[in-house]
């Protein structure tokens, strides 16, 4: 009877160290948050407001009297409406461009940049590393010729190639493959 006793002792003993072993561990070493599970999307649309103007679709420049083909997407804003970062990456162009007024490109790796024409004021410099969705201007040009209502123009450079913003803003890691195919159709590069 005691070595019973003695037993049920032991194995409380056992299992109050087991629980207080396994509490400190959670207590001290919390679990981390996995980045895959809360990084779905490699962009992000960078404006709120509707899109006014696809890619690829044509329009008059007014000012030369030319028709041309848009390279990226219009989104619809208001005067200092706040413009964020599509993806993480390096600022590599502030300035000026002549078609659509003060403009901010952001270069995301070695192949792969995104442009915002028709700002108002930047809150970045060439260098500046910038995560996904932080601030990095804001809307109240009417520089770009493409529309006449105040706007953004963002757009999304492959290689040298211009790729439809949509179709990129649609990409969602957690339903796909990580690895994303391009492949070249009519003098343009596409997601399969």
């Amino acid at each position: 009877m005691v070595k019973n006793k003695f037993s049920f002792s032991s194995s409380l003993i056992i299992s109050a160290l087991i629980f207080l072993i396994l509490f400190s561990v959670f207590l001290f070493f919390p679990q981390k948050i996995i980045l895959a599970d809360s990084f779905k999307r490699p962009f992000i649309k960078p404006a709120d407001g509707e899109i006014i103007v696809g890619f690829r679709q044509e329009y008059l420049d007014i000012e030369k009297n030319v028709k041309r083909k848009h390279t990226g997407i219009d989104i619809a804003g208001n005067p200092g409406d706040i413009i964020f970062a599509a993806g993480n990456g390096m600022i590599s162009y502030c300035g000026i461009s002549p078609i659509g007024g003060l403009t901010v490109v952001i270069k995301h790796n070695d192949k792969i940049r995104s442009t915002y024409l028709n700002l108002n004021s930047v809150c970045v410099s060439p260098g500046d590393k910038v995560k996904q969705g932080e601030k990095i201007g804001t809307i109240g040009s009417f520089d770009d010729p493409s529309s006449g209502l105040c706007h953004l123009h963002f757009g999304i450079i492959y290689d040298e190639y211009y790729l439809d913003p949509e179709g990129v803003l649609g990409i969602d890691y957690s339903s796909i493959s990580r690895f994303i195919v391009l492949k070249f159709s009519e003098g343009d590069y596409v997601i399969e």
